[in-house]
């Protein structure tokens, strides 16, 4: 329980972060001036309309963007020394794996690159976590994609990160391996107490997965609510569909805000 403790994940504190790309007149402000915290040891979805800038926001909080203003701390610390210590881990809607490398061998390499010491035991242990027992050897070519993705949520997850960042992970398979992964992974970051943040286009999926969703508006990426999500709601229940049409109507809500739209968030 001491070392779970030691492991917890950190706070995530946003201070007036922003993010404009490019120049002079051709600039795009991709995320307006944002004060959030995360808090530590939850999960928390990061919803809004495609190309609001949510991926954004998660790429500077892990470090992959630097903001044109303001700052991230985790636990005040820079994401690049969660980064060199393998504390932190991020996966993307594409799974990323070598080719040429074994299930094995993909895994482990996350343990290498942090520098930690590689027991195949204990690699095989979150291949067997995260559904894959028996695969271990197969390279990504012979998985399916729902497949691909549990190796690459595994190889997350072997360093045991402080810190779990999600963008779309699931996206791109199918509803029913999408529905498995939602029911089988949250309990391996949760065990290990990570701060997680997950953006994803369902609102049923932010339901379901997360403790806290965060709604940003269109372009640049503002936030429109913070809607804390009951411990244990399942998006089928009455309490669950109630707080469905919550976030839908808020997404509606910031999408109205913009302008430039001229169009309202459906669904």
């Amino acid at each position: 329980m001491a070392e779970a403790a030691a492991r917890r994940g950190p706070a995530i504190t946003c201070a007036g972060l922003a993010k404009t790309f490019g120049t002079g007149p051709a600039a795009v402000e991709a995320v307006a001036p944002v004060d959030l915290t995360f808090g530590a040891g939850e999960m928390t979805a990061l919803v809004g309309p495609s190309g609001c800038g949510k991926s954004t926001v998660l790429r500077m909080v892990a470090g992959l963007e630097t903001p044109s203003a303001g700052s991230v701390k985790l636990d005040g610390a820079e994401p690049a020394a969660l980064q060199g210590a393998g504390d932190l881990a991020m996966a993307f809607q594409d799974a990323s794996l070598l080719p040429w490398r074994s299930v094995r061998g993909n895994v482990a390499l996350a343990l290498k690159l942090a520098r930690r010491p590689v027991e195949l035991a204990a690699v095989d242990a979150m291949i067997a976590r995260v559904g894959l027992a028996g695969f271990e050897g197969a390279r990504p070519a012979e998985l399916s994609g729902g497949m691909r993705q549990r190796a690459a949520i595994a190889r997350c997850l072997v360093t045991q990160p402080r810190v779990l960042l999600l963008d779309e992970p699931f996206g791109a398979v199918d509803e029913l391996t999408r529905a498995r992964l939602n029911a089988d992974l949250p309990a391996l970051w949760r065990a290990q107490g990570t701060t997680s943040m997950l953006v994803t286009h369902s609102v049923r999926e932010a339901v379901t997965l997360a403790d806290r969703i965060i709604v940003f508006s269109s372009r640049p990426a503002a936030v429109v609510a913070d809607i804390r999500v009951p411990p244990d709601l399942s998006a089928e229940t009455p309490e669950g569909r109630a707080l469905v049409a919550q976030v839908t109507e808020a997404l509606s809500q910031g999408w109205a805000d913009d302008p430039a739209s001229g169009r309202h968030a459906a669904q």
